[in-house]
């Protein structure tokens, strides 16, 4: 999982009930609430089948991944700092994560 996710941009994945920058170019925790909110929003869509806004939703949560990015990019801090965060989780939230990665590649 960690080896998709450092080729994937980056996007807004939920894990152990917190929400997280994942990407090439980021690994950080993420407590804004629009962004939290637009991905609330882009699972109810895709779930309903709604691929017009789930499509709009996706797009935003680009745009708030590439607004979170932060200078100068590391990116053995950014293998290390994820690396721990998929050490920590459950096997139940590595599955959720698995899931929204796949529907992530599935959209892109």
């Amino acid at each position: 999982m960690l080896e998709t996710l450092l080729t994937l941009p980056g996007f807004i994945y939920q894990a152990g009930g917190n929400y997280y920058f994942l990407g090439k170019w980021i690994c950080r925790e993420c407590t804004d609430v629009d962004a939290t909110d637009s991905v609330a929003m882009y699972q109810m869509c895709r779930d309903a089948k709604e691929e017009k806004n789930a499509a709009l939703y996706f797009q935003k949560i680009r745009a708030y991944s590439d607004f979170a990015l932060e200078i100068p990019y590391d990116p053995e801090k950014i293998r290390t700092d994820m690396a721990a965060l998929l050490a920590s989780l459950s096997d139940a939230d590595r599955a959720s994560l698995e899931k929204q990665i796949r529907q992530v590649q599935e959209d892109m």
